[in-house]
């Protein structure tokens, strides 16, 4: 299949697979009232889908021995169960803890396996740019899933706003099925190594980076996500114009920011080294995350101006880091690379809103502006965390450009 229709029908893929991941997003605030939350259990439900991440990564590694394709097409069958099961049993915070697991299954089985779909169907040459391509198209789908999410559940209610992503990735199953053709996994030189042994990657200093950068950055991306619209409702409390609808329509723009920009820093990366564009991104998305929380209650434009520098910033290292820890594997280790790559992400998935809703009780509750300075600037240390792992990376052993 030739580069630019499976890299479309990837990103379609993906897409509509990840048409529900951020409804939760867009609809905590009810289920926080609805079932009388604290901000603690709001993030446990908002993480309970990358718990089930983290147990389910491992079985990324078998992309090494058989086609990614078969995990595709299981991923979206546990996302049509969960999302099915979450519209039409959930009715309390553990029954919906349960649904979320099975999404988050779903999730493991189909976002990073997509890489390894792609990189065993390009050249050496396009693995890199392919992999930053399609990861920067994370952000189209899961946008408009905040806006597509709120808008459903005010016209019927959440239930049915559940219901879309289930009939999507049943469309992702057909689509995967019968246009994605067939591939043998990459095959490196030598013996063939243990399954789950990443003893190679995870004494490789350029890899150990990528991977803990690759936490620390969806700590921050998957915190920022799973409170932003709770932010902005808060927020309305100093301007009246943020209503509702408003809100949901400011969320989604600022996940769509993420297009371009984790694109460009794909591009950069592609250009000028992976390791410097994932860094430089961080570093600046560090800085505006740690001010964002203080500033509310503030001037207007310094709040407005805060928010959009950091939403600018924090999805721009996501193609540039999973780009390069593609283009730094090993050969027929790729697998074992984009394993541990999900397994960062999956950990920093579940860790970041959690934390977040926790350190926002420790401030002292939402309508503190001190609890969202101290969420905020928590989330940005882990930032800075992932930029010193980057940066001792690259003095370790430096990686040659692609």
């Amino acid at each position: 299949m030739a580069f630019r229709p499976l890299l479309i029908l990837m990103c379609v893929y993906l897409g509509l697979t990840l048409s529900g991941l951020h409804a939760m997003a867009a609809l905590l605030k009810d289920f926080i009232v609805l079932w009388d939350l604290s901000n603690t259990e709001a993030g446990w439900l908002n993480s309970s889908q990358y718990l089930a991440y983290v147990a389910a990564v491992p079985i990324i590694a078998f992309s090494e021995r058989i086609d990614a394709k078969r995990l595709l097409l299981a991923g979206t069958v546990f996302n049509v169960v969960g999302y099915l099961g979450f519209a039409l049993l959930a009715d309390g915070l553990w029954s919906a803890v349960a649904f979320r697991i099975l999404q988050g299954i779903g999730f493991a089985f189909t976002y990073m396996p997509g890489v390894k779909a792609i990189t065993d169907r390009v050249t050496a040459e396009q693995r890199g740019r392919a992999a930053s391509i399609y990861v920067s198209s994370f952000a189209t789908t899961t946008s408009f899933s905040i806006l597509i999410a709120g808008a459903i559940a005010d016209v019927f209610s959440w239930r049915e706003a559940f219901l879309l992503p289930a009939l999507t990735n049943a469309l992702a199953f057909v689509l995967i099925l019968f246009a994605l053709p067939p591939a043998l996994p990459e095959q490196g030189e030598g013996p063939r190594r243990a399954l789950f042994d990443f003893s190679v990657e995870l004494k490789d200093p350029r890899m150990r980076g990528f991977v803990i950068a690759a936490a620390m950055h969806t700590v921050e991306l998957l915190a920022v996500r799973g409170w932003t619209v709770v932010l902005l409702v808060v927020a309305s409390a100093h301007w009246a114009w943020l209503d509702q609808y408003t809100i949901l329509v400011i969320a989604t723009g600022l996940v769509l920011l993420g297009v371009p920009c984790s694109m460009i820093g794909g591009e950069l990366g592609h250009r000028y080294g992976f390791a410097r564009a994932s860094g430089l991104a961080m570093a600046c998305s560090a800085i505006a995350c740690g001010a964002v929380g203080f500033s509310l209650g503030g001037p207007l434009w310094l709040f407005a101006g805060l928010v959009l520098i950091h939403n600018i910033f924090v999805l721009a290292d996501s193609g540039a880091l999973n780009g390069g820890a593609a283009q730094a594997a090993f050969p027929g280790r790729r697998g074992a690379a984009i394993t541990l790559m999900a397994f960062a992400n999956a950990i920093g998935s579940l860790i970041g809103p959690v934390l977040f809703g926790f350190m926002l009780d420790l401030g002292g509750g939402r309508q503190a502006t001190w609890a969202w300075g101290l969420a905020f600037l928590t989330i940005s240390l882990c930032v800075i965390i992932g930029v010193a792992a980057l940066n001792h990376g690259m003095r370790a052993r430096p990686m040659p450009k692609a």
